[in-house]
């Protein structure tokens, strides 16, 4: 059996145990950071949307709609009141841990309620990957736009929406140019809702060709193009009505 050398085997010994010592030392700095480093992970509230082929994007636009419909703000109240949770069980967990000052120093360091709700905009783009002379597409989601807000700011928007009945949003109830709020789906829903009938003389028409869709109160008189304030009419009665009021 071949026998190293004896300087050979001091060597070895003494690379072993270096070695360890390294790892000793790397152990105890690494308990040292996770004792040390912060735990704490502050829970925002994140929502994204998808506005691929689309121009002229606001972002508050969107955040409108998402506070319109019932499952948004409940969302957003639901995210709001896990945030105080979180505060409670993490302030309670301070006052039984032996490193408390340095502990709650860590927590008001993360605290971020004046950005806590934060909304961004994406669209996909396409682009291109060649391998063996063969070129494929695929998508990647790309950020358009980003805000982030604090809890007061939502509510505040959402009491101006329900003062408009949650109709539209801010800026396209205050917008100059109402008739172009008109969209194609708007007119499809108040046609729907009126069951494709004039609501002045009673004329049903379940094709749509003759109806019309008329603001009860004129746009010229303040009038504004929401639901509540939309009916059908026929070209007949739309036509006599003119620019008057609706009773």
């Amino acid at each position: 059996m071949k026998q190293w050398p004896y300087h050979f085997q001091s060597s070895m010994s003494n690379v072993l145990v270096i070695v360890a010592a390294l790892m000793a030392i790397f152990l105890v700095i690494y308990g040292l950071y996770r004792i040390l480093r912060n735990p704490f992970h502050y829970p925002y509230f994140v929502r994204s949307f998808d506005v691929s082929r689309k121009r002229n994007v606001d972002i508050e636009d969107y955040i409108d709609k998402y506070l319109c419909s019932e499952f948004g703000w409940n969302c957003i109240v639901e995210h709001h009141n896990t945030i105080i949770n979180w505060k409670k069980r993490t302030e309670s967990y301070i006052q039984t841990c032996i490193l408390k000052k340095r502990r709650t120093r860590q927590l008001y360091e993360i605290i971020d309620d004046n950005f806590a709700f934060r909304f961004k905009t994406v669209r996909d783009q396409t682009r291109y990957r060649q391998q063996n002379y063969v070129k494929t597409s695929y998508k990647v989601s790309v950020l358009d736009s980003e805000i982030a807000v604090d809890w007061d700011w939502l509510v505040q928007r959402h009491r101006k929406l329900e003062r408009i009945g949650f109709e539209a949003t801010l800026k396209e109830y205050h917008s100059r140019d109402q008739r172009r709020q008109m969209t194609k789906e708007l007119r499809q829903q108040i046609m729907k809702r009126d069951h494709y009938t004039c609501q002045n003389c009673g004329k049903y028409m379940p094709d749509g060709v003759g109806l019309q869709i008329d603001h009860i109160i004129p746009i010229s008189k303040g009038g504004k193009t929401v639901a509540s304030n939309l009916q059908v009419l026929c070209s007949k009665c739309n036509g006599r009505k003119g620019n008057r009021r609706t009773t």
